[in-house]
């Protein structure tokens, strides 16, 4: 049987496990240092466990329903036993942790009460020393303009270990201890309120950022400034009570980074999907329409060479790329190196036909992605484009590596209504482009369907593609594949020459909200296997 990224999810987990490691440099740099207190445990009547100033936690609904039928009480404190190791720019690589038992220490921790202070955090099966979450902290810490933000761990994985049951009730407390947390710093620190505290999560870990949020609001009347979730976790979570899982309600912006989310319905037979498809923030994005990313369907020898011949992270990366990818992304988009825009729109579908476009126009509003995303969701407000805050559904495309940002695209061709073209016909073929800017910048090869389609004179066909920069298209190269096979009904003109007669192409930059003509030179037709070229200073008007 071959082997693809849909399959082999058991296998992943058991290497996994394998490779678990509970004695890693962060527990052995301070092994005395504990988030917990010391307190009784109780076990009230109605099934409700209470862990001292953390809380009581009920099996009643909605933490038990049809969605969750099987549940459990998170285990004590001391078992999970969260650790929040501190980064800043003075110290990167031997972090002293937060003890919850000694408020007077976090003074000595040089947290900066005024920078931002992001709290990130693992999902299942997983740990606080990971590649991803150190790419994390350095690149966080790298491009802070002003050199005052603070990275904090939170680091739960004794209590991230199977059974996946036990590990979803876990959360609930890792997520009540992490509030206690960001409480006594802002307690100790003085902090105004925590429009500036940043809390991101995989997977498993995007609900102990919901519970985490929750708790600070319940508890201490605080509310965070944003919550990033990135491929939230589906099973026990999906069409679930808002307080059992990540929500809008839990910071006053909450954006979602969805990766890996196809519904069950259309997933079935095959395995896989282990984010939400569900739309849970004030902004959703579905990079590449949220669950096959590009590059995930490569060769699993791609990915193990990806990781300097590493046969466990590159196995791990390729049964997991879709899910993992959310968290690649969202690293990649924190330099801003290139512009990362995505636009709001009722489906995948409309959005590649070019149904949504236009910017702020219809309900489609375009939404930057990564840092920047609540300044432009509260400039669409403040400059009255959506009248009140509303949920979004944004699209876009990415490419398959770093830097993943991509120039959206939507190209239209014309297809003359000339007397030759009507008298010479439609044809079938596959489209690809290439477009050039002002400074001889290029971008790669994009398709303009994956399919052959007919073309016929006098049609217009529009679709959405995504390539690289090259600022404003000052040229296009388009390149006709011609179909011959005895499917194609115009087979039978192999002894004409094939072309298609487009008049024109209308070129729209999302990024740069720009629209551009480009024809071709004396409205010559597009010629079969060749880079037909298509220019601003052809076009009469």
């Amino acid at each position: 049987m071959a082997i693809t990224n849909t399959t082999g999810i058991l296998l992943q987990t058991m290497l996994l496990m394998a490779n678990h490691q509970w004695n890693n440099s962060l527990y052995n740099a301070i092994h005395n240092v504990s988030s917990t207190s010391n307190f009784n445990v109780t076990l009230t009547s109605d099934n409700t466990r209470c862990y001292g100033v953390y809380g009581c936690f009920p099996l009643t609904y909605p933490w038990v329903d049809e969605k969750r039928p099987l549940a459990y009480h998170p285990r004590t404190p001391a078992q999970i036993d969260v650790r929040f190791p501190v980064f800043n720019k003075p110290v990167r690589e031997h972090p002293r942790f937060i003890d919850i038992n000694d408020p007077d220490a976090v003074r000595d921790l040089n947290i900066n009460p005024k920078g931002w202070i992001y709290f990130v955090t693992h999902g299942y099966i997983e740990s606080g020393d990971r590649p991803w979450i150190q790419s994390f902290v350095n690149t966080f810490l790298e491009n802070d303009p002003d050199g005052t933000a603070t990275v904090v761990v939170i680091d739960w994985r004794k209590g991230s270990v199977p059974p996946y049951t036990q590990c979803v009730a876990d959360i609930r407390l890792v997520g009540a201890i992490a509030a206690h947390v960001i409480h006594m710093l802002y307690q100790e620190l003085g902090m105004k309120n925590l429009d500036k505290v940043h809390v991101l999560g995989h997977s498993l870990g995007s609900h102990v950022c919901g519970y985490v949020g929750y708790y600070l609001q319940r508890d201490f009347g605080l509310k965070l400034g944003r919550i990033t979730g990135m491929d939230p976790a589906e099973p026990m979570f999906s069409d679930t009570d808002p307080i059992v899982r990540l929500d809008s309600s839990d910071a006053k912006f909450v954006d979602i980074v969805h990766t890996d989310s196809t519904p069950w319905v259309e997933r079935w037979p095959r395995p896989g999907g282990l984010g939400m498809y569900q739309a849970i923030g004030h902004v959703d994005f579905y990079p590449n329409g949220g669950s096959n990313q590009v590059g995930c369907n490569d060769p699993m020898e791609k990915f193990i060479s990806k990781h300097e011949d590493s046969f466990f992270w590159g196995f791990q990366e390729f049964f997991g790329c879709n899910h993992l990818r959310c968290h690649q992304l969202y690293t990649d988009s924190i330099p801003q190196r290139c512009p990362w825009v995505a636009i709001g729109c009722e489906s995948w579908e409309k959005f590649l036909a070019g149904d949504c476009f236009e910017c702020d126009v219809d309900g489609h509003y375009c939404i930057d992605f990564g840092p920047n995303a609540p300044i432009s969701y509260r400039r669409l407000i403040e400059q009255g484009v959506m009248v009140e805050p509303r949920p979004i559904r944004a699209y876009m495309i990415t490419g398959d590596d770093s830097p993943y940002c991509r120039t959206h695209y939507k190209v239209t061709l014309v297809l003359s209504d000339s007397e030759e073209s009507l008298i010479h016909g439609g044809e079938i073929g596959r489209m690809i482009l290439k477009m050039f800017g002002m400074q001889r910048e290029k971008s790669d090869q994009m398709e303009f369907s994956k399919e052959a389609m007919y073309f016929e004179p006098g049609k217009n066909y529009s679709a959405v593609m995504a390539g690289k920069d090259v600022g404003l298209p000052k040229k296009a190269f388009l390149t006709w594949e011609y179909k011959t096979n005895p499917l194609n009904p115009l087979s039978w003109r192999l002894l004409a020459a094939p072309r298609i007669y487009v008049a024109y192409m209308i070129v729209q930059t999302l990024e740069h909200r720009s629209w551009q003509k480009l024809c071709p030179l004396q409205q010559a037709p597009v010629h079969v296997d060749r880079d037909n070229e298509f220019r601003l200073d052809y076009c009469d008007d």
